[in-house]
């Protein structure tokens, strides 16, 4: 269990060391921004409530449409000491969940390539990729022990019906022996009955070679 486990972060550590954040520009509500984007190794749906849980922990976030997100007072103390304005956007691109985000740090002046702070926002994002590493390293592991459960839930249900199987068997069983024993008291009949009609035979065949004594002895009378 704890080889299992020890894999399991270093897998999950492995991951993250490659995760990269890049500079670029991406359009969220219609307006193209400047800013950092990375990859995120988790579904889309898990990626926007994990982006907005971690955005929470800085300032206030107003969820927008088709996974964008707006704060206009985010305190990122490791990038700034002033109130940031953050916008993003976590969307699916190439089979891909993608996460961009434009950090204004002023009037028109957004971190991206050759930005003071563009080292900062990256270790803030790539923190923030390591939770999700985490939590889907959790997910991972849940869906194993739900596939366990469902396969000890089938494999019990499998039991219980070999139980009634054997219960059926058993009566089957219990009803032929029953058969089993009135076919030999039948039998037992039989042959009782068969030894009687050869006696009854033998009798009859002797009654009848008398009866025809009998019958030669009155036409004798006659003559």
């Amino acid at each position: 269990m704890k080889k299992i486990l020890v894999l399991l972060l270093l897998s999950i550590g492995s991951f993250s060391a490659k995760a990269q954040v890049f500079t670029g520009m991406s359009e969220v509500d219609k307006s193209k921004k400047e800013g950092v984007y990375t990859f995120v190794n988790t579904q889309e749906k898990y990626a926007r409530a994990s982006w907005k849980a971690y955005l929470s922990k800085f300032g206030k976030v107003v969820e927008g449409k088709n996974g964008t997100y707006a704060s206009s007072d985010i305190q990122i103390a490791s990038v700034s000491d002033k109130p940031l304005t953050v916008v993003s956007k976590v969307s699916e691109e190439n089979k891909k969940v993608k996460l961009f985000i434009s950090i204004a740090t002023g009037a028109d002046e957004y971190i991206q390539t050759g930005h003071a702070k563009l080292s900062e926002a990256s270790t803030w994002i790539e923190d923030f990729i390591k939770i999700v590493d985490l939590e889907e390293g959790v997910r991972v592991e849940e869906n194993k022990l739900a596939e366990l459960i469902a396969a000890q839930a089938k494999n019990s249900k499998q039991a219980e019906r070999l139980i009634r199987e054997l219960d059926s068997n058993a009566r089957q069983i219990n009803n032929l022996e029953e058969r089993l024993k009135e076919a030999k008291i039948d039998k037992e009949k039989i042959l009782t009955n068969q030894l009687q009609n050869k006696l009854d035979q033998k009798t009859k065949e002797g009654e009848i070679a008398a009866q025809k004594l009998a019958v030669e002895a009155a036409k004798q009378k006659i003559k």
